[in-house]
């Protein structure tokens, strides 16, 4: 009766000691993936630490470049690989181009990059530099199926750097080609770049460089879509999320080139007035992508307290017709004395003006702001500060938000474009520069009120940092 049993019994260990075979080789292969997938994930890890730390140190300069060394070197003293082991590395992994996509011969090493830190815009981390043991894993456990495999490359290779550029969808025409010039004031020389001085606060909606111009001229900038092929309209709710925040929505400029529109109306101050801590406007900003700056006082009237004079205006007044459009303070010097100091408007509440070799001195504004009475500010100025106002902040000239804010949310980045006369509704326009400016009081529909505080190159920008794998 039990011999069937018995024989059964038999048959099944048979089948089991064919199958062990393959049954451990099913769990070897298991671990060995696992440790292949373990090694990978450990190593991308490592690649977007590093990838990103080197990115976010690059600003076009060689101390940008040797900063991005240094972070580098204190991200990867952390790093542990395997089942601890310190990551090796090797500098040869981290390379640097100008665009993600570049060709395999124009990623710069370390020291090739310190020649030409212009084009250093984003890092690379292949992680195939590194030693055998680092990024090879060697399976084991499946070998019990007698089948030999070759160690497997899990090296990955990551690309990082800007994910937009930190430019305000806003652009207005370059009041000048003159990248640097000098002014004249009385013997008090002044640098002036496109037309611009530094310290003197310009209306945004109220600029035209061509003689005999009536009407400004001043364009939205397309958030999404670079110039070159690809849709050829936005509307003003494509542009708001994007004047919230300060920025495009892509990495880089095709060939100096946007897509411009110039709007019937500026219908976007609301948007912009975020950075006071203010929300309005259709649609609204979201807080927590854009909040509020750090220091939210308007320098309007009384608050514009280092001035001798309370300035009547926001901005300088503009010039008298005929004419370019632009501002008193603009004309050809010797500026006229009868000049009321208010009617130069807000002036040098983000820094003073500036000649070639740094800042013009405080007791140099008679010369610079010739007016009656004789001067818009003290000329011994005890009462402005070292830094410029805003960057001072404080009690005398600053004002906290209410809720979490941001440095230097108020310090806008604007295009300078070389305009046509007339301009049309969609153009391509060619990128002259990139302004900074600093909003010193709140925007309205016919006026956004910003001091000009320089030129800014595009490597050099806040950067929004991100993976491009």
């Amino acid at each position: 009766m039990n011999a069937p049993r018995q024989r059964q019994g038999g048959a099944i260990a048979i089948m089991y000691a064919f199958m062990l075979p393959a049954i451990l080789g099913c769990v070897g292969l298991a671990l060995d993936l696992g440790m292949c997938y373990l090694r990978r994930a450990q190593l991308q890890n490592a690649a977007d630490s590093i990838a990103i730390a080197a990115a976010a140190a690059l600003n076009g300069s060689s101390a940008g470049v040797d900063l991005a060394e240094e972070r580098v070197a204190d991200v990867v003293g952390g790093l542990r690989i395997g089942l601890g082991s310190r990551l090796r590395w090797r500098a040869e992994a981290l390379t640097f181009a100008s665009a993600p996509d570049a060709p395999s011969d124009a990623w710069r090493s370390l020291s090739a990059a310190r020649s030409a830190p212009a084009t250093a815009r984003y890092a690379r981390v292949d992680m195939g530099e590194l030693s055998d043991e680092m990024r090879n894993v060697q399976p084991v456990l499946v070998g019990v199926l007698g089948v030999g495999i070759a160690p497997i490359d899990v090296a990955p290779v990551v690309v990082a750097g800007p994910a937009a550029l930190q430019i305000t969808p806003l652009a207005i025409c370059a009041m000048s080609d003159m990248a640097s010039d000098t002014r004249n004031n009385s013997g008090s020389a002044e640098l002036v770049q496109y037309g611009f001085r530094t310290g003197v606060g310009y209306n945004l909606l109220n600029l035209n460089p061509f003689a005999g111009s009536s009407t400004a001229a001043y364009f939205y900038v397309d958030p999404i879509h670079g110039a070159g092929p690809g849709p050829a309209s936005f509307n003003d709710a494509t542009v708001a999320p994007f004047m919230c925040t300060g920025t495009l929505g892509y990495p880089a400029f095709f060939g100096g080139k946007v897509r411009l529109r110039r709007p019937a109306s500026f219908d976007l101050a609301p948007q912009l007035n975020s950075r006071f801590g203010t929300y309005g406007g259709t649609p609204a900003c979201n807080p927590l992508a854009a909040p509020p700056d750090l220091n939210i006082k308007s320098y309007a009237g009384a608050n514009a307290s280092w001035l001798t004079r309370q300035p009547t205006r926001l901005t300088a007044r503009p010039a008298d017709p005929p004419g370019p459009l632009r501002t008193i303070a603009d004309n050809d010097p010797p500026l006229p004395a009868a000049t009321a100091p208010g009617d130069y408007g807000i002036l040098w509440a983000y820094g003073p003006a500036r000649n070639t070799t740094g800042s013009v001195a405080a007791s140099s504004f008679p010369a610079l702001y010739p007016s009656t009475p004789a001067a818009a500010i003290k000329s011994s100025s005890p009462s402005y500060p070292a830094k410029g106002p805003y960057l001072t902040g404080g009690a005398n000239f600053g004002l906290a938000p209410s809720v979490a804010g941001r440095a230097n949310r108020r310090l806008l980045h604007i295009l300078l474009v070389r305009c046509t006369n007339p301009a049309g509704a969609m153009v391509q326009g060619d990128v002259v520069a990139i302004g900074r400016f600093l909003l010193t009081a709140p925007a309205s529909a016919a006026e956004v009120p910003a001091e000009f505080a320089g030129i800014v190159t595009e490597a050099a920008l806040p950067a929004g940092i991100g993976l491009n794998q």
